[in-house]
């Protein structure tokens, strides 16, 4: 799979080089505070993590991306796209959720706002969703901004896998050219 760029951003798909960064993003307790328990991530839990995303890679063709910067090639966080499975409280398991984590250093320059906008398209455009969450928690108020400029709209709440309470937004793909002219030929 291609990486996409943006303005500032290569997004690669998930790979084995950016592991090391991966671990030390999970063990920032600033990056972590709004992620389940708010916990940081021993090594075993990250790497299980990791692998888990490298897998949903190979299943279904899209996933989590590395998010470098272009002009240094430097790992900033990740964005992506993932089925987010079992054990969200009114969350179908098959529902895709846009998800994005940058590191601290890099918080306030609209990377994951850039980010996330490029994976919305890929998710409507190249994996054809009709449509994409985002879980947050509430307290998550730069999280919750970054939903918004991408076009994501609060839709319920929810509880997480850890018992933490959760916001869930959504955005829906507008109707294909085909579907708004009402003609099924295009």
């Amino acid at each position: 799979m291609n990486a996409l760029e943006t303005d500032r951003l290569v997004l690669e798909p998930w790979d084995e080089q950016h592991r090391k960064a991966w671990r030390l993003i999970c063990r920032d307790s600033e990056v972590m505070r709004f992620i389940a328990s708010g916990e940081i991530w021993e090594t075993d839990k990250a790497d299980d993590v990791f692998d888990r995303t490298l897998v949903h890679w190979r299943e279904h063709g899209f996933g989590w991306r590395s998010a470098l910067d272009k002009a240094n090639g430097s790992w900033l966080g990740f964005v992506g796209l993932n089925y987010i499975g079992p054990g969200i409280e009114k969350v179908a398991p098959n529902d895709v959720e846009i998800g994005w984590w940058i590191i601290r250093a890099a918080w306030g320059r609209g990377y994951a706002t850039e980010g996330a906008a490029a994976i919305r398209d890929e998710g409507f455009e190249r994996v054809d969703l009709d449509r994409v969450i985002a879980r947050l928690q509430p307290a998550n108020m730069a999280s919750a901004r970054v939903a918004e400029k991408i076009g994501m709209r609060f839709e319920h709440r929810a509880t997480g896998h850890s018992g933490e309470a959760l916001s869930i937004y959504e955005l829906r793909r507008l109707a294909k050219p085909d579907q708004a002219s009402g003609r099924a030929d295009g």
